[in-house]
């Protein structure tokens, strides 16, 4: 986890001489796991409730919704502990088949321009299809533990067939994955590509690093969705 991180830093501080273009994304959705494990982030999808990969969890996590930068105060930060957190793979053996998990919060978010929930998908997106890959990144003067900026990626949904061939596509259950552009400036990271957005619905939550890769994993999301509202709905 340390080499990681480690490497993310070192290549956010040598990637890129022009930081315009580090400009901030809008993604009111994500939510930064504030821990001392390797950061992950989750999407906001009710007032109340986050969903994020099972393998971002730690015991003691802080969710961290609205402001991101350590340190600044702009009145956008909401700071909650989880109440609950649901895993689905309680009901299965298979824990990598199924990474994702869901966090109650103890009160519900308040909502602005900085913390809005995406809606939950209701259908599969084809091959090709564009979609936004979002997350948090590290921005050139941030040397901490912690990212500082919200970034946004369009990438395509690439076939199943092409999917599998990656060693966590083939782990997976039910996965998509997408081709990052290769016009895109920085190398990938696990942080920078968290979640996957199409048309506004959240479409898959990440389940590998993407250290230096081209094709990044997803847990589909889609076939969740009855699991996710049983949840949310009567707990």
């Amino acid at each position: 986890m340390k080499f990681i991180l480690f490497f993310v830093l070192f290549i956010g501080a040598f990637s890129s001489n022009d930081k315009a273009e580090q400009k901030e994304d809008p993604a009111p959705y994500l939510v930064y796991f504030r821990s001392h494990m390797n950061p992950c982030v989750g999407a906001l999808i009710h007032q109340q409730w986050v969903l994020a990969a099972t393998h971002c969890y730690s015991p003691n996590l802080i969710l961290v919704l609205g402001n991101s930068k350590v340190g600044t105060k702009n009145r956008t930060e909401q700071i909650f502990k989880p109440t609950e957190v649901i895993h689905y793979w309680n009901k299965s053996d298979e824990y990598q088949e199924h990474d994702i998990m869901l966090l109650k919060l103890p009160r519900p978010a308040t909502l602005n321009h900085k913390v809005q929930p995406v809606a939950l998908p209701t259908r599969n997106f084809p091959t090709g299809a564009e979609c936004t890959v979002s997350g948090l990144d590290w921005s050139m003067d941030n040397l901490s533990n912690h990212p500082d900026l919200q970034q946004n990626i369009k990438a395509p949904l690439i076939s199943e067939k092409e999917c599998k061939k990656t060693r966590q596509g083939r782990i997976i259950k039910y996965g998509i994955c997408v081709k990052f552009l290769k016009s895109f400036h920085r190398p990938f990271v696990e942080l920078a590509v968290a979640t996957v957005i199409c048309q506004d619905t959240i479409q898959g939550i990440e389940v590998g690093h993407f250290l230096g890769e081209s094709i990044g994993v997803y847990t589909n999301i889609y076939y969740y969705v009855p699991w996710i509202q049983n949840i949310t709905s009567t707990r």
